[in-house]
């Protein structure tokens, strides 16, 4: 029963993924943003505010980068970078799961709502930096306290 829906679930961003149409791509995208100065409805259409794996974490948020699911799963999306143009909004987003990725969704307002109008890969410019957050390693490096750690003892 895992592995078809697991299998689902890599195909969920496939799903959305759909080339831009010509001349509706945000170019150029400038003026960068951070995940809360986009408008609610943007945030919102992106998963923002959602629960579980259909929702957005933002760029220093957890997120499942891979397809492991646990009682309360992370979102399966992350915040990478924003930029407004001419009317519209390119967004990076990380993908998790099985074929973990990056892309740019170009988001135009039509008939009075956002709406992505497509995908694609996101210029150098616009991936942003990654968030490396603390790892299991950290954690545990910083639970230890090394001041209460006693020289060894070499016995004769």
């Amino acid at each position: 029963m895992k592995k078809p829906i697991l299998l689902l679930l890599s195909m969920a961003g496939a799903v959305h993924a759909a080339e831009v149409p010509q001349g509706a791509d945000c170019v150029p995208p400038a003026l960068p943003l951070l995940l809360h100065e986009l408008p609610l409805d943007v945030q919102r259409l992106l998963g923002r505010g959602q629960a579980g794996i259909g929702g957005l974490a933002d760029s220093n948020e957890r997120f499942s980068a891979t397809d492991a699911l646990s009682k309360d799963p992370a979102p399966m999306t992350r915040f990478r970078w924003a930029g407004q143009g001419d009317g519209c909004y390119a967004v990076t987003l990380e993908r998790g799961g099985f074929i973990r990725y990056v892309e740019t969704a170009v988001l135009r307002q039509t008939d009075g709502a956002w709406r992505i109008v497509g995908t694609r890969v996101p210029n150098p410019e616009e991936t942003g930096t990654p968030y490396r957050g603390p790892t299991a390693e950290d954690d545990v490096w910083e639970s230890v306290d090394l001041s209460k750690w006693q020289k060894p003892v070499i016995a004769k």
